[in-house]
């Protein structure tokens, strides 16, 4: 387990730092090893899991190193399913491979075991600007602005979504409505 968010472990610390450091293939080796001496080691399959996505130019759902990713991440939290990590990961990455509803699914789970998780919140709050569900969005923005205001650089698209909500006029000025 995990000691003040660092993992004790000089061989799990290696291979996050070759991870960190650019060097996913040699991480992935290390963690690969790492989890057959100790297949309970959550943190090693979360690891794993992105640096599998972190060695694909493009990643793609049907991706063997995508297949795999995702089945980390699921062996993750079976192992823990108090976890919200395993599930926020997956959002990330079915995010990123363009599978938008499944990635809202995994984040909703994150949220459901640690509901304090702005990142989680305003990822939700990106995808459904991308799906142009404009009130949704602004709500989750809000949600996430006021767990971690320092998120705020990060929420340029806020105004648009906005004004395409109707909730501004021409000039950019917010417009009251009526509770």
């Amino acid at each position: 387990m995990p000691f003040f968010g660092r993992p004790r472990d000089p061989e799990y610390r290696e291979a996050a730092r070759l991870l960190n450091e650019g060097r996913a293939e040699e991480a992935i080796t290390k963690l690969r090893l790492i989890i057959e001496k100790t297949p309970e080691h959550i943190n090693a399959y979360i690891t794993l899991a992105v640096a599998l996505m972190e060695v694909q130019e493009k990643p793609m759902k049907d991706t063997p190193q995508t297949v795999e990713a995702l089945a980390l991440l699921d062996t993750a939290a079976n192992l823990d399913p108090k976890s919200p990590i395993p599930y926020f990961n997956m959002g990330v990455m079915l995010r990123t491979i363009g599978l938008l509803e499944e990635a809202l699914v995994s984040f909703e789970k994150a949220l459901e075991r640690e509901k304090r998780q702005p990142l989680a919140i305003a990822n939700m709050a990106e995808i459904n600007y991308e799906l142009e569900r404009w009130e949704e969005a602004i709500r989750l923005a809000k949600l996430a602005l006021i767990r971690d205001p320092g998120l705020e650089s990060a929420m340029g698209w806020v105004r648009v979504a906005m004004r395409k909500a109707g909730m501004l006029d021409h000039d950019g000025n917010v417009i009251e409505r009526p509770d």
